[in-house]
C-alpha cells in the first residue's frame, strides 16, 4: 500500500469525526497560539525598549548615593564639563506635596535645567520647558506631565495657573506631552522646576543624578572609564558599598535582554505545557479509535495490510490532528499579533524560526503521542480483531 493511499486514508477517517478531531486539536491549538505569542510579544517588548534606549546611546548617567557634599549647579557643570563631555545635565530628586484646588499630594518634584530637555528627548504639548533665564533668576515656575493633569486639572487648562509646593505658588508654563509608552508605560506624576530653584527653596538638597552627554557613542567607555576614576576618588566606598553608580544604555540594554529574554522563555515553557496536555488527548483519542476500528484492522491484515501500514496509518492521523492544530494556533497568533499592532503601541516580533519551531514541535507532539496507540493497533492479530466486539 503506497504513502499516498495511506495519507488519503488517515484523512478520510479524521473528516469523518469531525467534532472528536476539533475538541482533540484544541490542546494543540492552544499551546501553539500561547507559545508563538509569548514569545513574539516579547520579542516584540524587547526590540522596542532596546530602540528607545539606542538614542541615548551617547548618554551617561551617573545617580550619586553619598550626601556629605553640597554642590551647587554651577560647579557641578564646571566639574564635569572638564571631561570634554557635550553636554551636562545635572539633576535633583526630591518628594513634596503639591496643592491645587482643594487636592494635596505628595508628588515627585525634578530640580533640572534646560538640557534635561534635550538629553531626555522630551516633547511638550503646549507651553516651554525650563529656560536658562528660569534657572538664573531661581523663578518659580513649573512644567507638569500628563498625569498631573490628569489628578489636578480636569477640566481645566492648567497653563498659567498657580501650583502650591511645599508652600510656595509656581505658575505651570508648559505640559510635557503624554507618552506612547503603552501597556510598558510605568511613569509617575511628575512636576520639573529650575534647579537652582530646587536648592534655594527645599533646603540645599544635594544633586543625586547627572547626565553626561558624549560627542560620540565611540567615546563613551573612555568617557567611563573616566568618570569612573575621578567619582572613585570623590566618594570612596563607605561600609563596603558604592556611593555612586554609572550607568550607560548598552548596559540596561544587556540587562533588559536578559530579563526579557529569560522571560519569555519560562513563560513560553508554561505555555508549552499545554502542548503536552494536548498530545495527551491525542493519545487518549488514538486509543479509543483503535478500539473502535479494531475489526476494520483485523480485515485489513486478513487481505494482507502489513504491521507497518497499520502503524503508519495511525502515526499519520495523529500527525495530521496535531499539524493542523498547529497550523490553526498558528494562524489564531498572526490574528491576534495584527490586533495588537492596531490597538496598542507594542510592535510583536512574529519570526519565521518561531513560527517553523512551534509547528515542527506540534507535529513532533502528534508523533510521540500517537507511537503507542499506533504501535498497539498495529501488533493487532487479525483473529482475535476479527472476534473483537
Amino acid at each position: 500500500m503506497s504513502l499516498l493511499v495511506i495519507v488519503k486514508m488517515s484523512i478520510k477517517e479524521i473528516m469523518a469525526n469531525k467534532l472528536r478531531s476539533i475538541l482533540t486539536m484544541l490542546g494543540v491549538i492552544i499551546g501553539v497560539l500561547s507559545v508563538v505569542l509569548i514569545i513574539s510579544i516579547g520579542k516584540g517588548a524587547t526590540e522596542s525598549i532596546t530602540a528607545d534606549l539606542e538614542k541615548k546611546s551617547n548618554v551617561i548617567d551617573i545617580q550619586i548615593y553619598s550626601s556629605d557634599e553640597y554642590m551647587d549647579y554651577g560647579d557641578t557643570i564646571k566639574l564635569y564639563k572638564k571631561f570634554n563631555t557635550k553636554a551636562v545635565s545635572p539633576v535633583i530628586e526630591l518628594s513634596s506635596e503639591i496643592k491645587y484646588s482643594g487636592v494635596e499630594r505628595n508628588v515627585m518634584i525634578n530640580g533640572v535645567d534646560e538640557s534635561f530637555k534635550v538629553v531626555n528627548d522630551i516633547n511638550l504639548q503646549s507651553g516651554r520647558f525650563i529656560a536658562p533665564l528660569d534657572v538664573d533668576y531661581r523663578s518659580k515656575v513649573a512644567v507638569i506631565n500628563d498625569k498631573i493633569v490628569e489628578i489636578y486639572f480636569k477640566d481645566e487648562d492648567p497653563m498659567g495657573k498657580d501650583i502650591k509646593i511645599s508652600g510656595d505658588n509656581y505658575e505651570v508654563v508648559g505640559i510635557i506631552k503624554e507618552s506612547d509608552g503603552g501597556l510598558f508605560d510605568f511613569s509617575m506624576e511628575e512636576v520639573y522646576i529650575p534647579i537652582t530653584t530646587a536648592q534655594r527653596r527645599f533646603s540645599r538638597p544635594a544633586i543625586n543624578r547627572i547626565s553626561v552627554v558624549a560627542y560620540s557613542k565611540d567615546e563613551v567607555a573612555n568617557l567611563s572609564n573616566s568618570l569612573n576614576t575621578f567619582l572613585s576618588q570623590r566618594y570612596p566606598d563607605k561600609e563596603n558599598e558604592k556611593q555612586f553608580r554609572i550607568v550607560m544604555s548598552k548596559d540596561t540594554i544587556k540587562e533588559i535582554n536578559k530579563v526579557t529574554g529569560t522571560l519569555s522563555l519560562m513563560l513560553g515553557g508554561i505555555a508549552a505545557i499545554s502542548l503536552l496536555v494536548g498530545g495527551i488527548g491525542i493519545m487518549n483519542i488514538m486509543f479509543v479509535s483503535v478500539s473502535e476500528r479494531t475489526r476494520e484492522i483485523g480485515i485489513r491484515k486478513a487481505i494482507g495490510a502489513q504491521r507497518r501500514n497499520i502503524l503508519t496509518q495511525f502515526l499519520i492521523e495523529a500527525s495530521v490532528v496535531s499539524g493542523v492544530g498547529g497550523l490553526i494556533g498558528i494562524l489564531l497568533a498572526v490574528g491576534i499579533n495584527s490586533l495588537i499592532s492596531i490597538f496598542t503601541p507594542l510592535k510583536p516580533n512574529m519570526s519565521l524560526e518561531v513560527v517553523m519551531g512551534a509547528f515542527l514541535f506540534s507535529l513532533l507532539i502528534g508523533i510521540v503521542f500517537g507511537v503507542y496507540p499506533a504501535d498497539k493497533a498495529s501488533k493487532l492479530k487479525p483473529i482475535d480483531a476479527l472476534r473483537y466486539e
